[in-house]
């Protein structure tokens, strides 16, 4: 189940701006499989995050709605269409409806609780000029620094499938429901997030700061896939388990 919420997740807090230019944006992270330099590759096709730290880099296709997980180390890409995400969510809810109160509150952010959204200010990241927000709720911390003139180009017919996901996770208990609640505050946030700390149950703390912000045309060779991977459909796998 974790890698599904995970992925749901992505999308839940994936940016909504539309038709804006290609961007490349450097960052510094810590915590769990975030540690060190990474960069963030934006276009309206793709967006990839290379992580040379945990050699682990992350690829969303936008036309073909495809999730991809490169593991260098193991020379291993794991594939999640999102047609499989969205079979697996909604196995999930049907599992999740034949569970016990008592053990969906004991799961990351199943007491579920009220959204705090708290504005801070601004704070100056690369030079650029960022409103700084807080969002709370229960033990889930999120604090976002974003700048408002940059606008990563989602395509619009990929915010569809965002707004698909996020009503199918109202069927998944509190866990889910939690996230789609943050989902919305975050989505009102304008701009890229240039600065981030977030601090989940289980998770630990993960931080981002970006140190280099670059707006022009990225190759189309960036985003393409390492050849001689070893490619595995585990979201193919998945939501066949969940129909069973």
């Amino acid at each position: 189940m974790g890698i599904v919420l995970k992925c749901a997740a992505a999308l839940f807090l994936a940016t909504t701006s539309l038709l804006a230019g290609d961007l490349t944006v450097t960052m510094v992270g810590t915590g769990k499989y975030n540690d060190g330099p990474q960069t963030h590759y934006w276009s309206s096709k793709y967006m990839r995050i290379n992580n040379p730290g945990s050699k682990h880099d992350t690829l969303v296709d936008y036309v073909n709605g495809v999730n991809y997980t490169i593991d260098h180390d193991k020379k291993a890409i794991q594939k999640m269409s999102w047609d499989d995400l969205e079979a697996a969510v909604e196995g999930m809810a049907k599992q999740f409806k034949d569970m016990p109160p008592q053990i969906l509150a004991m799961m990351p952010g199943g007491g579920g609780g009220e959204v705090v959204v708290e504005d801070q200010g601004k704070e100056s990241i690369v030079g650029r000029s960022c409103r700084k927000w807080k969002i709370t709720m229960g033990k889930i911390v999120i604090e976002t620094s974003n700048d408002p003139t940059l606008k990563p180009p989602v395509p619009a017919v990929s915010y569809t499938r965002f707004l698909r996901l996020r009503n199918l996770a109202g069927a998944m208990g509190p866990a889910a429901l939690s996230m789609k609640k943050l989902g919305e505050e975050l989505a009102k946030i304008q701009g890229m997030a240039l600065k981030t700390r977030n601090v989940m149950p289980m998770v630990g703390e993960i931080t981002t700061e970006a140190t280099e912000v670059k707006e022009g045309p990225i190759p189309e060779a960036t985003f393409a896939l390492p050849a001689g991977y070893k490619m595995e459909d585990l979201g193919a796998k998945m939501a066949k388990n969940f129909r069973k």
